[in-house]
């Protein structure tokens, strides 16, 4: 196996037949001391993989989360992802990107929303959900309101939501995509009221727990769930509905609830 480094890729070629982290892992941290927001394993000229070499894969990304960093990988042949797939522990743990573009864009905004908790400089911590199969945006307008008023730091946070079988910190492409655009139309909403704001993306198997669960470590004071319009009876009704239940029975904090005039 030959191993190559550019940028923040690592790439390998040739035969992986067995666990090689120790062998790739010393190129891997001089790469993540660059770019500590993660790196890429590129596997597009990987010709040949063993079971025991795809766990190569799990231990690089036990070590990079370790050192709180990312690891995606990027490019698997077929044949190489068969295999990755047929192991439990690389199946269900593994971040798979199908271009080194997408992993670069996952990377970047993870980087773009660590570390963006309250950090007490402005005030007590107003937090806005903002969510994919539904406008939220209302809850930029009420929360730059409430935060005037009361002295709040607002963060925004999109909650996006990955099937179960898939890992949890695994690329999305497109619908990591539209989570940046959310946050950045919700943003531009804050930022016109001059209120000090923060945004993070937040990936989650069930957004109703996971809002409930993040409200909690951040110390959240209030969470703004704001509406443009109810939608109709469907699907994204009724998962507004729960959430808006969830939030007002478990939340560990102040609830606001809102709905912009009707159109």
């Amino acid at each position: 196996m030959i191993i190559k480094s550019k940028d923040d890729v690592l790439s390998l070629s040739g035969s992986l037949h067995k666990n090689q982290w120790k062998a790739i892992k010393a190129a891997a941290n001089l790469l993540l001391q660059e770019y500590p927001q993660g790196i890429i394993i590129d596997c597009s000229e990987l010709e040949d993989i063993s079971e025991g070499g795809a766990r190569t894969f799990l231990d690089a990304m036990n070590d990079i989360e370790a050192a709180h960093s990312r690891i995606i990988v990027a490019n698997l042949p077929e044949k190489v992802l068969s295999v990755c797939k047929s192991i439990p522990g690389v199946r269900s743990q593994l971040p798979i990107a199908h271009s080194i573009e997408e992993a670069r864009c996952s990377l970047r905004l993870s980087s773009r929303t660590q570390g963006v908790a309250g950090n007490g400089k402005h005030g007590a911590l107003l937090v806005v959900p903002l969510l994919g199969d539904m406008d939220l945006t209302y809850g930029a307008e009420l929360a730059a309101l409430l935060a005037r008023a009361g002295h709040h730091e607002v963060l925004l946070v999109y909650f996006l939501e990955v099937a179960r079988n898939l890992p949890l910190n695994a690329p999305m492409g497109e619908a990591e995509q539209a989570a940046q655009a959310s946050l950045d139309q919700a943003h531009r909403i804050l930022k016109t009221h001059n209120v000090p704001v923060n945004t993070h993306l937040e990936k989650v198997r069930e957004a109703s727990d996971g809002i409930v669960s993040f409200l909690k470590q951040c110390g959240a004071e209030r969470v703004v769930l704001g509406v443009s319009q109810y939608p109709e009876q469907d699907e994204a009704s009724e998962h507004l509905q729960s959430i808006v239940e969830t939030l007002i029975k478990r939340a560990p904090c102040e609830v606001v609830i809102g709905r912009g005039k009707r159109k």
